[in-house]
């Protein structure tokens, strides 16, 4: 039997109960100590999943240790747990989680109440301080996930739990848009969350589009600490309520099969109540392994039976087991679609908080040291220049002539050579019919470089810019003059270093962080503290560059992107038809920067939208029907053209869908 000691008659003065408040990676642990019917919160320790629910049993032992628990042995845990860990349909913890807490219900010999959601607790709270109705938006934050519930005149008439993305306005529109024409409520609840504060400020100063509030929306946050208290209040209370249900019908038990809290098997459960923390407290248990749950005996006492209601009995026991385990229907059906193909512009803000009608673009920047070597191309030519004397003759009879360093000599074949010193020449003597030239000596050097410059003796030379009077001839052969070919460092060799960098370093990814995509045309590279291994014109073989790469990226955010395209092109869409987000494809086809903190990207948006379908009321629809009425139900009120099936009726020699709703699967492909 299981035996909780809060439900006994007798209670010790002081009783101890272990809480644990589950989030999606951190925990809080509790001690929570009743005394004279009063909660008190005596401890509590906050602490992060070691690896994920794999170790809870683990990190929640070990935080036990930190507690100041003077030995003693608590043994009855109640369970509070986020919404989004919870199935909001059929009101189960999931699976992954559930396992972890039988595991460590097991291991650590704890004695479960119950469990109840946090969200329950803030309705409470709220029930408790206000006394009315409740008109409110509640927004449950955790770490990567949203959970909505809006709730008009004590009634939730939205619910759904979201991926967050950075952009907390876009994650409340994404689900607000499903609130059909109807005015949400105009105050906000925020709990539980790091930042609360600055999600509060962005709901107040977030331009709401019309339609959504009658009013702008007032905001209230409530911290961890407010939930602990108040789910300390609800306990107590509940505690209470159940305790005397169980007390007052004690004295009216029958012997039937089940088991009560605090209650041998043969007691009777008490009437139903209202309580969420009950169903969930009997649901919990009888979750629990095997070997949790009280063993049950059968006891029948002897009675006679006819043939013919043995008979019908056992056919009426036949049908049933054969629509409760075998008659069973697979459908596949395929809603109507309508493809979506569009171009839309959106303004991304650099770095800044947006409103819906832009983007958020996150710059990334990193610095590394790259280098690359070239062959050079560039060539020069190297040697000597040729060097002897020449002898000049002056034939003029009236004029003598000075002739200054750098003086040009040109030779017979048109080589240039230049005198090295001053020469001063004297005048012809003699008379006009028999004129006797002076002459004098002078050195020169070849204009360039060159081994053609080496003459032979008994070349003439003219001289540039004087009379033919003058003239010079080498009596000794000019030498000395060489040229040769070398490799050298070019402008275009350091430029194409350059582009080789360049070009290494656009390879060069950066790690992007999830659902976030590059706008690789702005991507921006620079080379800085450039050292290259040769100068300009100097001679070398090859030349390389070191330098220091600086690279800036843009990205956007896909989920917001995809949000605020569906938010767009809904709106184009006949009503009963939804966009699915997993269907939507963007591709960037032009960026542009406006300004230093503001982009202009054009994104083409391909995707579906299909006719929305509910399982669940299909399922009840198609219950016990022909084939033939199945197919008219699915043609004429869910417009579905196409759709394959596999019915396996069991034991029946006719074809109709099964008689309970769990037995019939429906898949939705498109």
């Amino acid at each position: 039997m299981i035996n909780f000691s809060f439900f006994n008659k007798k209670t010790k003065e002081e009783e101890k109960y272990l809480g644990l408040l589950l989030k999606e990676q951190t925990g809080v642990l509790m001690i929570l100590s009743k005394v004279n019917g009063k909660f008190v919160l005596q401890q509590k320790v906050n602490f992060s999943y070691s690896n994920g629910w794999e170790n809870l049993t683990e990190d929640v032992n070990d935080n036990l240790g930190s507690l100041n628990l003077k030995n003693e042995k608590i043994e009855k845990l109640i369970i509070f747990i986020y919404s989004h860990l919870v199935d909001q349909k059929t009101k189960q913890i999931q699976k992954p989680v559930l396992s972890a807490v039988k595991r460590m219900i097991l291991e650590l010999s704890f004695s479960p109440l119950g469990y109840v959601e946090v969200e329950e607790i803030v309705v409470s709270l709220l029930k408790e301080e206000e006394n009315m109705p409740l008109n409110a938006i509640l927004v449950e934050i955790d770490k990567t996930q949203l959970s909505i519930f809006v709730y008009k005149g004590d009634q939730i008439v939205l619910k759904k739990v979201v991926s967050r993305t950075d952009n907390f306005i876009d994650d409340l529109l994404s689900i607000f848009k499903e609130k059909e024409k109807q005015f949400l409520p105009s105050r906000m609840i925020l709990y539980n969350s790091e930042d609360l504060d600055r999600k509060a400020e962005a709901v107040l100063s977030y331009r709401w589009p019309e339609g959504y509030f009658i009013q702008l929306p007032k905001v209230r946050i409530i911290k961890e600490e407010e939930i602990i208290k108040a789910a300390i209040f609800l306990l107590a209370n509940q505690l209470k309520e159940e305790a005397s249900l169980i007390v007052e019908k004690e004295k009216k038990t029958e012997e039937k099969l089940g088991f009560l809290i605090g209650k041998d098997i043969n007691e009777e459960s008490p009437k139903k109540t209202d309580s969420n923390f009950f169903k969930n407290l009997f649901y919990f248990l009888v979750k629990l392994p095997p070997f949790l749950l009280p063993k049950v005996s059968f006891k029948i006492q002897p009675f006679s039976f006819s043939l013919p209601f043995v008979v019908i009995l056992l056919f009426l026991g036949g049908i049933f087991v054969n629509e409760w385990f075998f008659h069973r229907l697979s459908l596949n059906i395929y809603p109507e679609t309508k493809s979506i193909e569009k171009e839309i512009v959106f303004f991304g803000a650099i770095e800044k908080e947006t409103f819906f009608d832009k983007l958020k673009i996150i710059t990334k920047e990193q610095e590394f040291k790259l280098s690359t070597t070239k062959k050079t191309t560039g060539e020069k030519e190297i040697g000597e220049k040729a060097k002897g004397e020449v002898t000049i003759f002056n034939s003029d009879l009236t004029t003598a002539y000075t002739l200054p360093k750098g003086t040009i000599l040109i030779s017979e074949n048109g080589l240039k050579f230049v005198l090295e010193e001053e020469v001063k020449i004297a005048s012809a003597s003699g008379d006009a019919s028999n004129p006797k030239p002076s002459s004098t000596k002078g050195k020169v050097v070849a204009f360039s470089i060159g081994s053609e410059y080496n003459l032979v003796s008994g070349n003439k030379f003219s001289i540039e810019g004087k009379s033919a009077n003058l003239i010079a001839k080498n009596e000794i052969a000019f030498s000395g003059g060489s040229k040769d070919k070398i490799r050298t460092v070019s402008k275009d060799d350091l430029e194409e270093l350059r582009e080789q960098l360049l070009e290494k370093a656009r390879t060069k990814a950066i790690t992007a962080e999830k659902n976030k995509k590059t706008i690789a045309s702005l991507k921006e590279t620079k080379l800085k503290e450039e050292e290259f291994s040769k100068e300009l014109g100097e001679e070398a073989e090859e030349v390389s560059l070191t330098a220091k790469v600086y690279q800036r990226f843009y990205f956007y955010d896909e989920n917001q992107l995809k949000n605020r395209a569906i938010f767009y092109l809904q709106k184009e869409l006949p009503q009963k038809f939804k966009i699915q987000k997993e269907t939507i494809k963007a591709s960037l086809i032009k960026a542009e920067k406006k300004k230093e903190d503001q982009l202009n990207l054009r994104f083409k948006i391909n995707g579906k939208a299909n006719r929305e379908i509910s399982i669940e009321t299909l399922k009840k629809e198609l219950v016990f029907v022909s084939k033939e009425k199945m197919a008219d139900i699915l043609k004429d009120k869910y417009k579905i053209a196409r759709y394959d099936f596999k019915l396996n009726s069991g034991f029946l020699i006719f074809e109709i869908t099964p008689l309970f709703d769990k037995n019939i699967e429906v898949k939705i492909s498109y």
